[in-house]
This record gives C-alpha cells, sequence and structure tokens, in this order.
C-alpha cells in the first residue's frame, strides 16, 4: 500500500522505515480522518475555518434585553407563564420590527413608539396564553415589561431600563 502511494506520487527515493510504519499504523487506526484533520489544522494554522479566533470577534457598544417584572419590580421568571425568555424576546422584536415599518416619523419617537406598542403587544400574548393555562392567571396582576439597554460609554457601561407596559 505505501509501495502503491509512493508510485502514485512519483517518490523514486527509497522510503524511511519509521514512515513506512507510520503509513502502515495510519492504514490500521480507526481514528484516521481524525488525525488526517489534525494534521491539516496543524498545516493550515490561523485560516477560517480552522482557526480559534472568535467567530462574534467584534461587538456592538448597545445591546438591549427585554424581561418581566413584578408589580414591585422584582425580575419575573418567564417559567412561571411556562415560556422561554427567549420567545419573549422574539415575540417583542418581532412586534417591534413591524411598528417600525408602519410608523413614520423621527427616528427617536419613532423607536419609542414601537417598543411601547410591541411591550403591550407582548403582554397581550402573555394573556391569551394565561387563558388557555389558567394556573397562571393569577401571575398576571402588575406584570410589568421591563426594556434594558445596556451601553459602552467612556469605558463604563451605562444601564437604562424603562417600563414599556403593565398588566391591569
Amino acid at each position: 500500500m505505501v509501495r502503491h502511494i509512493l508510485e502514485v506520487i512519483g517518490c523514486k527515493r527509497p522510503v524511511p522505515l519509521r514512515l513506512a510504519a507510520a503509513l502502515g499504523w495510519l492504514k490500521r487506526t480507526r481514528f484516521k480522518c481524525l488525525f488526517v484533520m489534525t494534521l491539516l489544522c496543524l498545516g493550515l494554522r490561523e485560516n477560517y475555518p480552522f482557526s480559534n479566533f472568535p467567530m462574534y470577534s467584534s461587538f456592538n457598544s448597545r445591546t438591549s434585553l427585554v424581561y418581566l417584572t413584578d408589580a414591585q419590580g422584582t425580575p419575573f421568571s418567564t417559567m412561571g407563564f411556562d415560556l422561554l425568555n427567549s420567545t419573549l424576546n422574539k415575540i417583542f422584536y418581532g412586534w417591534r420590527r413591524a411598528e417600525l415599518k408602519k410608523t413614520a416619523g423621527s427616528s427617536t419617537a419613532r423607536v419609542a413608539l414601537a417598543e411601547h406598542t410591541a411591550g403591550e403587544a407582548l403582554l397581550r400574548y402573555i394573556d391569551r396564553h394565561a387563558s388557555v393555562h389558567p394556573q397562571i392567571r393569577n401571575l398576571l396582576h402588575g406584570l410589568r415589561v421591563q426594556y434594558l439597554t445596556i451601553r459602552l460609554e467612556a469605558h463604563e457601561l451605562v444601564l437604562q431600563t424603562q417600563t414599556l407596559a403593565t398588566h391591569e
């Protein structure tokens, strides 16, 4: 087998015994692909997709998230509604995007209106969800949708929380 490989690549020199033994071992091992990929990665070094450089290496200076609180402002677990926080964020940002497409005006006022409308839509969604699950109906009174904005300004984190909607 080793001789055949060397003939195909046109090698005329005699093969050292160690190389022949290594190729024989490679032929017998179950981890051929792993070994070949390791050698390939070592040879290619820092080239995509074989790089250890983080895929998300550039970050915005601003991010935001939506969460729920009770009437006293204590964060409320979305698992109490049998929902995941990622689901609530998808609902909120979906409504926010839709409202931004419909609304005209200056950007600051437009965004504030879209966020307020999305917060109310999120509460309506939770209200409909609670009507299907009566055991969580009593958790709704005073429930608030909070919008947290995190910004980096002059190497300091600035947190700004605003209440978008409150369940009556």
